[in-house]
């Protein structure tokens, strides 16, 4: 009688944790449908706006700056003289600018190597954007860009994928813009989306919902595990490139409480 009374227990325990996990699991998941639409996959990055002429006064010894014809700010024409030294050499602007450095005043000793002056052409601009290895590898010439400006976010500027380059580490993609506004200066940053590819039309999964290669489908009030591979991607939903789902099909999704 003892015995009968202990395995009684012990199946209870049993029964009431098993109807526990069960849920506790449907508890904490969810269904969500399939739905047909379209997607776009991109890389996103922070650029920073650079001008496209820089040309810096350097010199090869040690000497006296003579004479300073311009100062931070100056607009220059190509041609016009811009700073002389005891030497008795005189760089002229090698094209029209915008000085935008000057790091040393008449009378000073300039010193090798060290740029004392910088002329940049702030009409001709581009942006810079440095990306980790996974999205410098999805990105060629001639993808489009979208380009937004923390202040201008009611303003979207759109440009191309000019050149991608390895530098010092880095994965380097330069992004030209037709139609940058003058008060659009080099140093500033945007955020990019760079355009890696577009489906249209095509049987969406929602990526939370796939594990390993994996989703569990729910279709006729069953339950079956399928295998899928999927394609384009922004993140929230994926396509679908090959599985047994339909749009009608529903999978089950991880509720995080």
């Amino acid at each position: 009688m003892r015995k009968s009374y202990l395995a009684f227990i012990i199946f209870l325990v049993i029964l009431l944790v098993s109807l526990g996990v069960y849920f506790f699991k449907k508890k904490n998941t969810s269904f969500l449908e399939l739905k047909k639409g379209n997607v776009v996959d991109a890389v996103y990055g922070l650029g920073q706006v650079k001008s496209d002429k820089i040309f810096e006064v350097k010199i090869g010894i040690i000497t006296n700056i003579k004479k300073l014809y311009v100062k931070e700010g100056s607009d220059v024409n190509k041609g016009d003289s811009i700073i002389a030294f005891d030497t008795g050499s005189i760089f002229k602007a090698p094209f029209d600018g915008t000085i935008t450095m000057v790091s040393f005043q008449e009378g000073e000793v300039a010193f090798p190597q060290i740029p004392i002056l910088r002329l940049e052409n702030l009409e001709n601009k581009y942006l810079e954007v440095s990306l980790e290895q996974e999205a410098a590898l999805k990105v060629i010439k001639g993808q489009t860009a979208k380009v937004i400006f923390e202040s201008l976010k009611t303003r979207e500027f759109e440009g191309v994928v000019k050149t991608i380059f390895p530098k010092d580490g880095e994965f380097i993609a330069h992004i030209l813009i037709d139609n940058l506004t003058e008060n659009i200066l080099p140093g500033m940053t945007a955020d990019i989306i760079i355009e890696i590819g577009r489906k249209e039309d095509t049987i969406l999964i929602p990526v939370v919902a796939i594990t390993n290669g994996y989703v569990i489908r729910f279709r006729d009030d069953k339950k079956k595990k399928i295998a899928v591979k999927i394609g384009h991607s922004d993140g929230i939903w994926a396509e679908l490139i090959k599985g047994d789902l339909l749009e009608s099909d529903s999978v089950v999704i991880k509720v995080n409480k």
